[in-house]
């Protein structure tokens, strides 16, 4: 693999030049259970926005693992006028930090601009917890950057919206929301070296994993109506489902497909089905119609949603995968306290059966310790998992992620294992408790049922085959897996 610096030739500087950059999260730790290389397409869309003002360049000291003094040192290089940072998870939030604070070293006078869910969901702690960051982007950044941009070059008005920064204390404006996602450009996918994106997996193991490559990962919608409770998107995304266009899309697929000579989809959605305008169905007769030939899989699928009609489109469209989100095999715990719209769980081993028959594999999501989930109720889960016939099953601790009604819940209830008023985020651990199981009880119950449920000896086989693993990497991630249950 090319380092970056070994690729960059840089004309005299004549424009201002921006530089968009993903922070290498293992400054903060080295996790292989919550660590995986990023999408640059997120990055590149930024870019494309922006690139008739700006010169650009991407750095992905994530996915090039550098050290903090080589992210430095790529900036003194550059020289960028201005520097946009960007970061998924609250876990990291860390090595945000460190990266605006290693671009200050290098020129204190470079604005630095954070966005990415992190910033979305928290920009006024972002802002008290490192004053390296000078503005917060909320919310979908693509606008929002250009106009700041426009601003800081003395070429437009100071956005309205999306923004947070200090003025008298900090100022948090309301979020940012693209509302017409088809008039976005395509990622200028130039800017990255993007074969070798595509060529690997973003981890060692994943139930999402490609299924064949070279692959692209592709987010073609923005939103999700269900309002779990324990979902962040609703905060990030709004709860109106909002689309590309499926033609343009497919016409994506083609170039990326002709380009770079992908083999494979993800699909990154929150929630293919509930597009506007009938849109997945649309989606699947576009990639269909121009024959591309393309193997898919969705990262997040509402299986409860599926008719038959579709299942049919999905099989001939390319499907081979599904990551379907059940959350609870209890009735009341889905109603009453995730609020997930499932209306008849003694359906879901039938629809999960019908997706198989058409070769299509089946992922299963669940989550335990809910907030007012008796002990019994999260061993029905456990139980169900086991018995709905989902080709592997995910189990997660419930993880009370700030501004979520779970997180409300717990607090209010008194029942958040850290009483700070924003406590940190860990995907591996258990955060709640309860007068019936404690934090420490879920974490174990959620590693070794797992274990149980998914690595029986006559799964193997499949799952090897779902994702894409060896035997060998199956062993290490269960081992993993089981000593990082550190208390």
């Amino acid at each position: 693999m090319n380092h970056p610096a070994e690729k960059t030739q840089h004309p005299p500087k004549t424009r201002k030049r921006l530089l968009l950059a993903y922070p290498n999260m293992r400054w903060q730790k080295e996790d292989s259970v919550t660590l995986w290389n990023l999408d640059p397409t997120a990055l590149c869309l930024l870019a494309a926005m922006v690139k008739d003002i700006v010169d650009v360049k991407i750095l992905d000291a994530q996915f090039y693992d550098l050290d903090r003094e080589a992210f430095k040192q790529q900036i003194r290089e550059y020289q960028p006028d201005f520097v946009g940072l960007s970061l998924l998870t609250s876990e990291y939030e860390e090595a945000l930090y460190c990266a605006a604070r290693l671009t200050k070293e290098v020129n204190a006078d470079i604005p630095v601009i954070a966005g990415g869910v992190h910033v979305t969901v928290m920009p006024d702690h972002v802002m008290e917890s490192c004053s390296s960051i000078d503005y917060c982007v909320i919310g979908e950044g693509e606008y929002v950057l250009r106009e700041l941009l426009l601003y800081l070059q003395g070429e437009g008005a100071f956005p309205e919206i999306g923004l947070a920064f200090r003025g008298e204390g900090i100022v948090v404006q309301k979020q940012g929301m693209v509302e017409d996602l088809s008039k976005l450009p395509w990622p200028d996918y130039d800017l990255v070296d993007y074969a070798a994106y595509i060529q690997k997996p973003q981890r060692s193991f994943s139930s999402n994993q490609p299924p064949a490559y070279p692959y692209a990962r592709m987010v073609t919608t923005r939103g999700c109506p269900f309002g779990c409770t324990f979902c962040q998107v609703e905060t990030i995304a709004g709860r109106r489902v909002r689309t590309r266009d499926p033609v343009d899309v497919v016409k994506e697929l083609v170039f990326l497909k002709e380009r770079y000579g992908i083999r494979s989809v993800v699909f990154d959605e929150d929630n293919l089905l509930m597009g506007e305008n009938d849109y997945a169905r649309r989606l699947f007769r576009a990639m269909i119609e121009c024959k591309l030939g393309l193997k898919w899989i969705a990262s997040a699928f509402a299986l409860f949603l599926i008719t038959d009609e579709l299942l049919d489109l999905m099989k001939d469209s390319g499907c081979v995968g599904i990551n379907a989100a059940i959350e609870s095999g209890n009735a009341r715990v889905l109603k009453e306290i995730v609020n997930k719209p499932i209306k008849n769980l003694t359906a879901i081993p039938d629809i999960i059966a019908k997706v198989q028959a058409k070769g299509i594999y089946c992922i299963a999501n669940f989550i335990i310790g809910f907030p007012g989930e008796s002990w019994d109720e999260i061993r029905e889960t456990i139980a169900f998992a086991e018995q709905c016939g989902a080709d592997y099953v995910k189990i997660y601790a419930a993880v009370p992620l700030y501004k979520t009604k779970l997180y409300y819940l717990a607090k209010s209830k008194g029942l958040l294992l850290c009483q700070d008023s924003i406590p940190k985020v860990d995907w591996r651990y258990g955060q709640i408790t309860s007068d019936e199981w404690t934090a420490k009880d879920i974490s174990i119950l959620r590693v070794y049922e797992w274990d149980r449920i998914n690595f029986a000896p006559h799964k193997i086989k499949r799952l090897l085959e779902v994702s894409g693993a060896t035997e060998e990497e199956l062993k290490l991630t269960r081992k993993n897996t089981r000593d990082n249950l550190m208390f």
